[in-house]
């Protein structure tokens, strides 16, 4: 049986690498919706990176809380992925990585990985061992065939309120982890009636 890894991020900017990760939330479920445990890390910057004015402006008038979160015992980077990195690897394989939107949260994943993690993956640039497939899973996708919409009518405010209350979002990446989570255990329950 397929393990699902839900993360979520919270960066300072658009772009990894120019900008920075600063949170990373995990939450590992199984194809029954049974949680196999958490993950929670809060990053230092990059070195030689810029937090992006846009980004920062919307932290501290929309978020301002979870940024606050995201600023409390942070890790190196380098450190924060090792630990990652060794979580993901006492996880039951195969592991899948899995995001809502999957693009935005596995660009940085994969951008980290890929510079903290290189000299541990099995064959660059793919994610084995801490990864067994690539990207990852897109849990808006999934939504969008489960609930049969188009795309661009599944967003976090508008779906059932049996699958989803978007009212608990508070944009700390473990929180919104679990809450993907939450989400994909749900959909996975409803395409299996």
């Amino acid at each position: 049986m397929s393990n699902y890894i839900v993360i979520d991020v919270e960066f300072d900017g658009p772009l990894p690498g120019i900008n920075s990760m600063i949170s990373l939330g995990a939450v590992a479920i199984n194809k029954n919706g049974d949680e196999l445990g958490d993950f929670e890390i809060n990053l230092k910057p990059l070195e030689n990176s810029h937090p992006d004015p846009v980004t920062m402006d919307w932290f501290n008038t929309e978020a301002p809380e979870a940024l606050k979160y995201c600023r409390q015992n942070p890790f190196p980077p380098g450190e924060a992925m090792t630990r990652f990195g060794d979580w993901l690897l006492s996880l039951p394989s195969p592991r899948i990585m899995a995001a809502h939107p999957a693009p935005l949260d596995f660009a940085w994943v994969n951008w980290y990985i890929l510079k903290f993690l290189r000299n541990r993956l099995d064959k660059y640039p793919f994610h084995q061992p801490f990864f067994e497939h690539m990207p990852a899973f897109d849990i808006k996708t999934y939504a969008t065939a489960v609930l049969k919409k188009d795309y661009a009518d599944v967003i976090r405010e508008n779906y059932p309120k049996e699958l989803h209350d978007n009212s608990k979002h508070t944009h700390k990446a473990i929180d919104d982890a679990r809450e993907y989570s939450r989400l994909l255990t749900m959909l996975f329950k409803k395409n299996n009636k």
